[in-house]
């Protein structure tokens, strides 16, 4: 068989399977792209042009715009800095490594709904860190750690959410550098400290940067963890999103928010 036939089979075997994929995808965007401007409404009123964007450009949406984007990336990279030390760890052998394993991924399996109430019961007003915190004297009363103005609780949510996804990614990573670098870098004087600044860190960069753009994407188009945790106002992008199609039934504007999510995560 030809070089040429066995691309072609390659090509054809994925055909069903990406095919059906990059269809669908297809289809919303275009749909997606057609609502922004004033095309295939829902409710029945049709006018090309681009009303819906600029009604969408205001300071509301700049405000969500703004929380989002502070949330997404305060998350993480805080949540990069916790799994780089964990994955280090991780490397060695050592007692319960499984166990530790199995613990740091459970939040993985939760979907992000589940995982908001159960972190609401811990930081919530009344919930167990307040609670403790006051009835050992060390708070006067409790602090308020959910719907705050700053997003601080949904901060704190979604680095345990996202946590064993980084540690995993960097995990991988480092465990793709080979030993023999470490190895040599000792024979010839290196202490832990350099071996960590001129070895390992170096060759790990793409993998903390594919981590924190990962978790950047996920956290950006959230809407789950922000329902539950996040301020009134600013909402997220995507709780205005929801809003504008669900409780106003205005579609166009929420393709535009729809767009303005998509594009600044692929960029």
């Amino acid at each position: 068989m030809t070089k040429k036939n066995h691309t072609l089979t390659i090509l054809l075997l994925l055909l069903p399977g990406v095919g059906y994929i990059a269809l669908m995808i297809a289809a919303a965007l275009v749909m997606t792209i057609l609502q922004s401007l004033g095309l295939f409404n829902f409710t029945g009123e049709n006018s090309f042009g681009l009303q819906q964007w600029i009604k969408v450009m205001n300071q509301q949406t700049m405000d969500a715009f703004l929380y989002t984007s502070k949330v997404a990336l305060v998350s993480a990279f805080f949540c990069m800095i916790l799994a780089y030390p964990l994955a280090l760890y991780l490397r060695q052998n050592f007692f319960a490594k499984k166990v530790l394993n199995a613990i740091i991924r459970m939040p993985l399996f939760m979907p992000a709904l589940v995982a908001a109430f159960l972190i609401l019961n811990v930081i919530a007003y009344h919930g167990i860190i307040n609670e403790v915190l006051v009835r050992i004297g060390i708070l006067s009363e409790p602090l308020r750690l959910t719907h705050d103005d700053y997003g601080l609780g949904v901060i704190g949510i979604q680095i345990w959410k996202n946590l064993p996804f980084q540690t995993l990614i960097v995990t991988s990573v480092l465990a793709s550098i080979q030993s023999d670098l470490e190895s040599a870098a000792k024979n010839l004087g290196a202490g832990a400290w350099q071996v960590f600044r001129d070895v390992l860190f170096p060759l790990s960069i793409p993998g903390i940067l594919t981590g924190i753009i990962l978790v950047f994407i996920g956290i950006f188009g959230d809407y789950a963890i922000n329902t539950i945790a996040g301020p009134t106002y600013p909402p997220s992008l995507a709780i205005r999103m929801y809003v504008n199609a669900r409780t106003f039934n205005d579609w166009g504007q929420a393709a535009c928010l729809a767009i303005i999510i998509m594009v600044f995560a692929m960029l």
